[in-house]
């Protein structure tokens, strides 16, 4: 065509010659597959355009089936912004097809005017109406120079929109060991703020404390003192004072960067170093606040008590940091930092252990975090922090995949309402009920509500900040704030390879690819084993139809631990790639296992979709919904579920589990 077409509609244009989708000055990223169905869809505007057609006409001289249909059509939603619900640009009709309903103009190259498309330009187009085809004179023929190889840069930046279940997180846990993480910070670093905190508030890291003992046995001991200093310190001023969570601080232990390194990589102005001395009655605890601009000391003591004593000598030491960097505490604060508090020494030291094996977050560490929470209970049945940690252990319990998480959930809403009961500011304690509600027991509000409540709590617990993101609001849809919560997450815990890949993930999921890449390609310079950045990529293979790629990618996994996980999303992408003697075959053996052992059937499921065997998939998410699986809570924005969505059966799944 003379002059050259483009096709504007809202913000975007439609270049078909140069085969790009921009918004307003910025180029959104799109698969080839993904384009084709666009360009389709603007050349028919207003009118309902079935599936058969669209594979007929956007990919004639290519093998696809409806999967691959649905798939680019939720990539489409996601690159156009449409939140779940909306139908702006794509409206799709149940058992019919889809209808762009959005005002279509066509802009000849170096105009200012435009021409509305079949007269629908300036008109709104309802959803179930339908318009007058033909586009006669203006339909653009496909081009005969096509890219047949996408760059590997573009593959990366259009990844998929994944609910990931925030317990999933267990599927990591050997890369999180806090001393692999640091070793490849040389890179990560250079893209943090040097020296000035994100937020405007003044910015403190508690370093690991040093066990002084000569005994290796009490590390459990220096670890959980540094938690707790983490936790005091936290809720000291929260409106002034940011405090580095314990993810990022703990990859110094036993290391020798400098103070202004350590610095300049977590983005402090403070640090504040301890180490400790015990023998049977007595406890030592030396405590130093250094600036780390001159690296000067501020502030040192020495606190020599019975170990009875520990909570008051931690208000003690809160109080002076709260002094020296002249944060003003309200009377209430302050009273209660000042009251004397004791606690057994034997409940105490099993709190540690508890914690101690909790972060661990392997099978066998969650069963010992249990016994030892259990018996810091039986040794103080007001031990209101124990209760809390009993909570989290029989949640990530169940979230890794360990039990199912109906013989889980329940203990641990048991857990956290017990702790709640004795001292009802525990912020923790508001976030596991939280999780609970939005996993388990599907209360949307209501977990909502604890999750603010945590947040007012502790405005400095990151775990809140990350859970609250990306385990539920971007869940439901209200991804801007979901991405707000994940950049306050990294500012306190900036060396969470875990929270850094969530972020990333969103970023680029909702166009601001740049940032959102650079940031996802530090994760893997830092660790290239990272497993949850493997599974990601993997699933954005799918999603683009490289299904090849996405199975090498799944193989590059070498943790143990995730064998079953790796094993049945290998078998959703053998069903994608059309290998169906290999998806079946894993498919039966998850079932076998299914009859013996626990296994999760939602994945089941996922392979059946692949396998376009709707019947046996609702069978399996049937089986998923009555053990209140985790995955439920993303039927609405799990781009997996999108061959299903125009099934009644899926509507009803839907309803049933009120997802907002």
């Amino acid at each position: 065509m003379s002059p050259r077409q483009i096709f504007q509609f809202g913000d975007f244009q439609v270049d078909p010659l140069s085969r790009t989708l921009r918004r307003q000055e910025d180029v959104v990223t799109l698969s080839r597959r993904a384009f084709d169905v666009l360009l389709y869809l603007v050349q028919n505007p207003g009118r309902v355009v079935t599936r058969d057609e669209l594979l007929k006409n956007a990919w004639p001289d290519s093998f696809v089936d409806e999967n691959s249909l649905a798939q680019s059509i939720s990539a489409l939603r996601r690159a156009l912004d449409e939140k779940p619900g909306d139908n702006n640009y794509i409206a799709t009709l149940p058992g019919r097809g889809y209808q762009f309903v959005s005002p279509v103009q066509v802009v000849p190259e170096g105009s200012t005017s435009a021409e509305s498309l079949t007269g629908y330009g300036n008109l709104a187009i309802a959803p179930n109406e339908s318009a007058a085809s033909g586009l006669p004179g203006i339909l653009m023929q496909r081009e005969t120079i096509r890219t047949s190889i996408t760059t590997q840069e573009d593959r990366l930046l259009n990844l998929p929109t994944p609910r990931r279940s925030w317990a999933k997180i267990g599927i990591v846990a050997v890369a999180l060991m806090a001393g692999s993480i640091v070793a490849g910070y040389a890179i990560w670093r250079k893209s943090r703020p040097q020296g000035a905190a994100v937020s405007g508030r003044v910015m403190l890291a508690v370093l690991p404390f040093q066990n002084l003992t000569g005994d290796p046995e009490q590390e459990y001991f220096a670890d959980g003192l540094t938690e707790e200093m983490i936790t005091k310190l936290s809720q000291l001023h929260p409106e002034r004072l940011g405090v580095i969570a314990r993810t990022s601080v703990m990859g110094y232990k036993h290391g020798n960067k400098r103070l202004d390194e350590i610095g300049r990589e977590l983005s402090v102005q403070y640090v504040l170093e301890g180490s400790f001395r015990r023998t049977a009655d007595r406890l030592r605890i030396t405590a130093q606040l250094i600036r780390v601009r001159d690296q000067s000391h501020l502030w040192a003591e020495d606190y020599d008590s019975e170990p009875s004593d520990i909570l008051s000598v931690q208000d003690g030491v809160a109080l002076a940091v709260a002094r020296e960097i002249q944060l003003r505490l309200t009377p209430q604060q302050k009273t209660s930092l000042a009251s004397v508090r004791t606690i057994s020494p034997e409940a105490h030291e099993a709190y540690l252990k508890g914690r101690f094996f909790w972060n661990q977050r392997t099978e066998d560490g969650f069963r010992k975090a249990i016994e030892y929470f259990q018996a810091a209970i039986a040794k103080d049945p007001n031990y209101a922090q124990a209760y809390a940690g009993l909570a989290d252990a029989y949640i990530l319990q169940a979230g890794y995949g360990f039990v199912p998480e109906k013989d889980a959930m329940p203990k641990a809403k048991e857990a956290a309402l017990h702790a709640l009961s004795i001292d009802d500011r525990i912020a923790e304690a508001y976030t596991s009920l939280a999780l609970i509600s939005v996993q388990y027991e599907w209360k949307w509000a209501e977990a909502e509500k604890n999750f603010k409540r945590a947040l007012e709590l502790n405005p400095n617990y990151s775990i809140a900040h990350h859970w609250y993101g990306d385990g539920y609001l971007v869940g439901i849809g209200r991804t801007d704030e979901g991405i707000a919560e994940l950049r306050k997450a990294l500012e306190l815990d900036p060396l969470s390879l875990m929270i850094a890949t969530d972020l990333a993930k969103w970023l680029c999921f909702t166009g601001k690819f740049d940032e959102g890449m650079k940031l996802f390609q530090k994760v893997f310079e830092v660790d290239p084993d990272f497993t949850e950045a493997h599974i990601l990529l993997a699933e954005a293979y799918e999603v683009r139809g490289m299904y090849s790629e996405a199975v090498a990618e799944l193989k590059k996994i070498k943790s143990p631990d995730v064998h079953g996980f790796v094993k049945s999303q290998l078998g959703r992408a053998y069903a994608l790639q059309g290998k169906r003697g290999e998806a079946l075959e894993i498919v039966a053996e998850m079932r076998r296992r299914y009859q013996r052992d626990y296994v999760d059937p939602a994945p089941i499921a996922y392979i059946y979709i692949a396998l376009g065997d709707k019947d046996s998939a609702f069978v399996w998410l049937e089986k998923a919904y009555a053990q209140h699986r985790s995955e439920m809570d993303g039927l609405r924005t799990d781009w997996v579920y999108e061959p299903i969505r125009s099934d009644p059966r899926f509507a009803d799944l839907v309803r049933r589990v009120g997802v907002p």
